[in-house]
């Protein structure tokens, strides 16, 4: 919600081209504030805001694996009053955000950079629920977090008394409303890890039945993390809690002063929330027999680039690879669909002599260089001779939701490649006739293979790619002359695709409810084995149908454009928490599935979660119940354990307007039989020339294998990696350890994504984990606090000298230097402030104070707190109060 809330503060500062600017707030407070209600509202269209929630779902993975890898670190957490430390572990990782974004905005430097973003933020968001600020009264966010400028809050020294016991109930809940002592310092509840291994005395606990610490005096606790009474003992004070960390995380990124909008700019800012929309990009064989393809590639594309240029549905850029043996690239991207033209027009074919082609770097580098859950078209004639990237190419589509689509009028291989069914009988995979068809596949994209001369009859298929809003709404298997499908009244345009498994001819038509053939298609496609039509005007709701014929064998997709779809996340079980898997998912493990409806679903149900195999047969149903999140929108969670090498999510139900609606995810779920899995506890992060060791534990959960490892990063500070290969018995184990080094020209921040991969014939998956470079000046804390002495000191207030009249006639007085070694010192005194006075012992020298207070006996009472510039504390105490007054609870 604080994402939205500051994208959506952007968006009215920022209007589109023409647009006038909106009028503060319109965007902000929408009610509900949701992504698909704001992209709508902002671009006035259809616009589904997919590319947006990934780059958010990016920032929460990031937000999640502080619970993965550092819940033994209570500097992500604000816990032990380790306030200092947690701001400095927060100020690290912003400016690690920060550095990797001044260099090429690359899918995995903006990867990189969301992650740590989203670690940042759960420091951010954990002072709000782990320390007293809300008890303190304070309604708005602390200023100093986000910016150094502001005066920092002192934070309670280790002597002071901070908690008083809970009052514990017969159900075991413990009552702590009016248990923190302190009303003028910070303090947070200490909660046992590898960085705080006790609980002093008079400190206050975290609470919550994960809290050891709990039923140890101070018993109870102060945290608002949740508003369960049984986790958060401070529960009546989480939608403060909340409220706050939503405005501090809206403030972080458009805030005023030094935010993230000030500090990389406009188009960073769009880059990185993945604003700017798609990118439609071509990689392209060069060599000399593509000369022919070429041209009909330019034709086709520029014509329809025109058809769409200015309209919602038009790409933000467009990008060309050009790619031969072993040259690839230049990359070219542009705006501008004249240049664009240019660009294609320019290309220079030649070679070819020896089959097959670089295919791969040049669709790794196209996946690199295009936004997230972009369009990419590879036109080839030849195999791929760089064919040992596939598993690195599937890592990227994975990582950027990209749509791969391949277009071959031949093909030639220097071997021929097995496909992992071939390779191993207890695979159910798909067999594919070469790795385009597999990727595409992979990717939900198209597989075309073509001649020259009838290229031009599939190149349509890029009409279907300029599509703001794509959705699916079924994908199955017809066996015979007919299938049904429904049409809600959310779809403004719909796509039938049929291709005959047999690759023999067929003819097909479209029906409307009412029977009546529908005439006004478009045809995208138009092959022997192989037809895809548009419907861009929908006259009537209801369920549609496709007759084909001959009777036979037949894969049906139904595609379309709406705002209402679905967005899932595969969760498991890790500590206290629900978390998404990593990696993919192991085929006949146990999964949380959890599913959210997107658009305008008010109204909506879900009620079935269908799992369909890559070939479209439906695998089971599984009944829904259905309920919402905290931004009103419906969500539903079931178990499910994934039994196919691949699976496709579909949901069915009621639309908003009552009518049956399906939709399919676009990304089908892979299975694998060897999990990756991250070792908690491990250090990130390397100063710059130092090294860095990271391991990951292999598990084998399938069949006796060989398995080959595979270690990179895209900042290429991989030294080494062990072991390269391995035999694994059913349910065996290794480490696999990977060394990096910062070198001599990483001297400041450096954020990479290290990508651990294992694989069999039979199997492979992959982890991906950050590592940063950061100079160890920036991890230097100041938590020194500062220094008193007593330097004089004269006390009269004895016997009847403190009773009243006698009391305001006598004068005690102390005289006390206060000093710090690196900052200046601030004094605070609790009783008659304007008493106290305070001169700098030498001139100009804050950080070393000569202090006099005095105060007549009637008052022979003192605190005094002197605090530097980071928040550290000393305090000392003048009582000689008689009798000692009793302390109220």
């Amino acid at each position: 919600m604080g994402v939205l809330r500051a994208v959506a503060w952007y968006m009215e500062r920022n209007p589109l081209p023409g647009k006038p600017a909106m009028e503060p707030g319109k965007l902000e407070f929408m009610k509900p504030l949701t992504a698909t209600g704001l992209f709508k509202t902002y671009f006035q269209a259809d616009v589904s805001p997919n590319r947006f929630t990934k780059a958010l779902k990016e920032i929460i993975d990031g937000n999640n694996q502080v619970e993965i890898y550092h819940t033994e670190d209570s500097s992500f957490f604000f816990h032990c009053e380790d306030i200092g430390k947690s701001i400095q572990q927060f100020r690290v990782l912003q400016d690690s955000v920060l550095s990797g974004l001044k260099g090429p905005l690359t899918s995995a430097a903006l990867e990189s950079a969301r992650l740590s973003t989203g670690k940042a933020l759960h420091i951010l968001q954990k002072f709000y629920s782990n320390t007293n600020w809300i008890e303190l009264g304070n309604t708005k966010p602390y200023e100093y977090l986000l910016n150094a400028t502001h005066p920092v809050f002192p934070v309670a020294p280790v002597s002071k008394t901070t908690c008083t016991d809970c009052t514990k109930e017969s159900s075991g809940r413990y009552l702590c409303q009016g248990n923190i002592l302190v009303d003028d310092l910070l303090t947070s509840g200490y909660k046992l890890s590898a960085t705080c291994k006790t609980k002093p005395q008079g400190k206050c606990g975290h609470g919550g039945r994960n809290d050891v610490t709990q039923n140890y005096p101070p018993t109870g606790g102060i945290n608002k993390e949740t508003s369960d009474p049984l986790l958060s003992p401070h529960y009546h004070l989480h939608k403060k809690a909340a409220e706050l960390a939503i405005q501090a995380t809206r403030d972080f990124f458009v805030g005023s002063g030094s935010s993230f909008l000030e500090l990389v700019g406009r188009d960073v800012f769009q880059r990185f929330f993945s604003l700017d929309g798609y990118s439609l990009t071509f990689a392209i064989d060069t060599t000399g027999s593509m000369s022919d393809d070429i041209q009909q590639v330019k034709e086709v594309s520029i014509k329809l680039l025109r058809k769409y240029s200015g309209s919602p549905d038009a790409p933000y850029n467009f990008i060309l690879v050009p790619f031969n043996d072993p040259d690839v690239g230049p990359v070219h991207v542009t705006q501008d669909v004249d240049a664009f033209e240019s660009f294609i027009s320019g290309l220079t074919v030649y070679g070819g002599g020896d089959c097959p082609e670089m295919s791969l770097t040049g669709l790794k580098l196209a996946l690199h260089e295009s936004m997230p859950r972009s369009k990419i078209f590879i036109f080839t004639d030849a195999g791929a001779k760089d064919a040992s990237l596939l598993d690195e190419i599937k890592v990227l589509i994975d990582s950027s939701g990209s749509e791969v689509n391949s277009a071959l009028t031949g093909y030639c291989s220097s071997r021929k490649r097995r496909s992992v069914d071939e390779e191993s009988p207890e695979a159910s995979r798909r067999r594919y006739s070469n790795l385009y068809e597999e990727l595409a596949a992979y990717s939900g994209g198209y597989y075309m293979m073509t001649t020259k001369s009838e290229l031009t009859q599939v190149l349509g298929i890029m009409e279907l790619s300029l599509n703001a809003a794509p959705v699916k709404v079924t994908r199955a298997r017809l066996h015979g002359t007919q299938f049904s499908f429904p049409v809600d009244e959310t779809l403004t345009e719909i796509t039938v695709s049929i291709k005959s498994t047999s690759s023999s001819r067929f003819s097909m038509s479209v029906l409307q409810p009412s029977g009546a053939q529908v005439t006004s298609t478009e045809t995208v496609i138009s092959t022997a084995s192989h037809k895809v039509v548009k419907v861009s005007r929908i006259d009537q709701r209801g369920t549609w149908s496709v007759t084909v014929s001959p009777s036979g064998s037949y894969e049906v997709e139904i595609g379309g454009k709406s705002l209402f779809d679905f967005s899932y996340q595969i969760m498991q079980q890790w500590n206290e928490y629900v978390l998404p898997v990593q990696g993919r998912p192991v085929k006949g493990s146990n999964y949380t599935v959890s599913l959210k409806m997107t658009g305008e679903s008010e109204g909506a149900e879900i009620q079935r979660l269908v799992s369909v195999s890559e070939q479209g047969d439906s695998m089971g149903s599984l009944a829904l119940n259905q309920t919402s999140d905290a931004t009103g929108s419906l969500l539903a969670v079931a178990p499910l354990s994934f039994q196919a090498a691949t699976t496709l999510l579909h949901v069915e139900g009621l639309s908003p307007g009552g009518l049956a609606f399906s939709r399919v995810n676009a990304d089908p779920v892979s299975t694998e039989s060897v999990k990756l899995v991250p070792i908690p506890g491990q250090n990130g992060t390397m100063p710059p020339g130092g090294l860095l060791e990271v391991s990951v534990l292999v598990v084998n959960d399938g069949s006796q294998a060989s398995f080959s490892f595979n270690v990179w990063d895209d900042l290429g500070l991989l030294q080494s990696f062990r072991p390269s290969g391995s035999v694994l018995n059913p349910g065996g184990t290794l480490i696999l350890t990977a060394t990096f080094l910062a070198t001599g020209e990483n001297s400041s921040f450096a954020s990479s994504i290290a990508t651990f991969t294992a694989r069999s014939s039979s199997a492979q998956n992959y982890l991906k984990l950050p590592i940063t470079v950061i100079p160890e000046t920036a991890l230097e804390t100041d938590d020194i606090p500062p220094v008193h002495r007593l330097l004089n000191f004269y006390m009269p207030c004895v016997g009847q000298i403190q009773h009243q009249a006698d009391c305001s006639r006598h004068i005690w007085h102390m005289r006390f230097s206060a000093k710090d070694a690196h900052s200046a010192v601030t004094v605070r005194i609790n009783t008659d402030p304007s008493r106290l006075s305070c001169q700098p012992r030498r001139t100009n020298d804050s950080k070393d104070v000569i202090c006099h207070y005095d105060a007549n006996c009637c008052s022979p009472y003192a605190e005094v707190l002197i605090s530097d510039e980071n928040g550290n504390t000393d305090s000392f105490t003048v009582d000689y109060r008689q009798p000692h007054p009793t302390v109220a609870y």
